[in-house]
């Protein structure tokens, strides 16, 4: 059974700096407006606010490239945004912060923009602009263009899906098949319309309900999730399952072992963060680049979690905070093992 040391932690996390990850899916804006509250409205039963300011953020695919780059490595990102002002933005931030943007394709689909209404330091309101459909083909082949010539000089894929269209059967198919071809590892982030299209790819990461939906199968004790993790990983092929469970924490499956890491922050810190499965996607992504096991790379995200969690907003984690907060958890790790799976 293998235990998660402290040394070795720290040794991953010191390998960052310079892994390449190639960042492929949805790409989207986080608009946050704050309001102050100052009467109730005569025209319907609704507070009426000044305006106070906004503010915009990375999300999805952008956010998931933002937070490895924090991290010390580096990013390159494929997908697309539209022909507005918030494509526009998007590609400004993401150069800016030393992402390569050669493989984002400017469509004349919106750019997805997600705004939060936050009043009185409360949000109140979120209000989606967005097309949800799959891409086209044409797209697709747009975008795959690219895709061969990015991960040659990339350690590893990580696939940030939304279900915002970006991510396709036919797209999934040829990253795999070329990513394959090159010898890089792939780690997904689904969520559920194409959860089970990702067959191939290396390692998933997920959370416990949408794996749940993608299944058909209920998690009512230990039982549904060793079932759930049985079906992913004959299903889809793929070496380890690593699934965010809330209150706890996360449960990594590999090979014929099981392991659940508790959480380090409480449950509702988990509830109001924003970004929190990018931050804990792009510790993982690099760990694996840096030679972790799934194992290791979830207790690295974890510790990334508690760490995030203790922000509101759209922020990115620092590896020094990362092994900072390592000698505080160390504790709780050294107890957390791996057990064997009888399947």
């Amino acid at each position: 059974m293998a235990l998660l040391e402290k040394d070795r932690l720290e040794d991953i996390v010191y390998r960052y700096p310079g892994k390449s990850v190639l960042v492929v899916g949805d790409l989207m804006v986080d608009r946050y407006v704050s309001i102050t509250a100052r009467k109730l409205s005569r025209e319907a039963p609704v507070p009426v606010g000044d305006f106070q300011g906004e503010k915009f953020s990375l999300g999805g695919a952008g956010n998931l490239a933002n937070n490895i780059i924090a991290l010390g490595g580096k990013a390159s990102v494929l997908g697309f945004v539209g022909q507005d002002s918030q494509g526009e933005w998007i590609l400004k931030t993401l150069t800016e912060i030393g992402a390569d943007v050669s493989g984002i394709k400017i469509y004349d689909r919106p750019t997805t923009l997600k705004t939060r209404y936050i009043v009185n330091g409360f949000q109140v309101l979120r209000v989606d602009r967005e097309v949800r459909s799959d891409i086209s083909q044409e797209l697709s082949n747009m975008l795959s263009e690219s895709f061969e010539s990015l991960v040659s000089v990339s350690d590893i894929v990580a696939i940030a899906d939304y279900d915002k269209g970006t991510i396709t059967p036919y797209f999934i198919d040829f990253i795999v098949t070329k990513a394959k071809a090159a010898g890089k590892k792939i780690i997904a982030q689904p969520k559920v319309r194409h959860y089970m299209d990702l067959r191939g790819v290396d390692y998933i990461k997920s959370n416990e309900r949408e794996a749940s939906i993608a299944t058909g199968i209920s998690v009512l004790n230990e039982t549904g999730l060793r079932n759930i993790a049985t079906n992913l990983t004959t299903r889809l092929d793929c070496k380890s399952i690593i699934l965010t469970r809330g209150e706890r924490g996360i449960t990594v499956f590999e090979q014929n072992h099981m392991s659940t890491i508790p959480p380090l922050l409480s449950t509702n810190e988990f509830a109001r963060s924003v970004g929190l499965r990018d931050a804990m996607t792009s510790v993982i992504a690099l760990s694996l680049a840096s030679g972790a096991n799934s194992f290791e790379a979830a207790a690295l995200s974890n510790v990334a979690a508690a760490v995030r969690g203790e922000r509101a907003g759209t922020v990115v984690v620092k590896a020094e905070e990362i092994v900072r907060n390592l000698s505080q958890v160390q504790k709780i790790l050294s107890h957390v093992v791996q057990v064997p799976v009888r399947r």
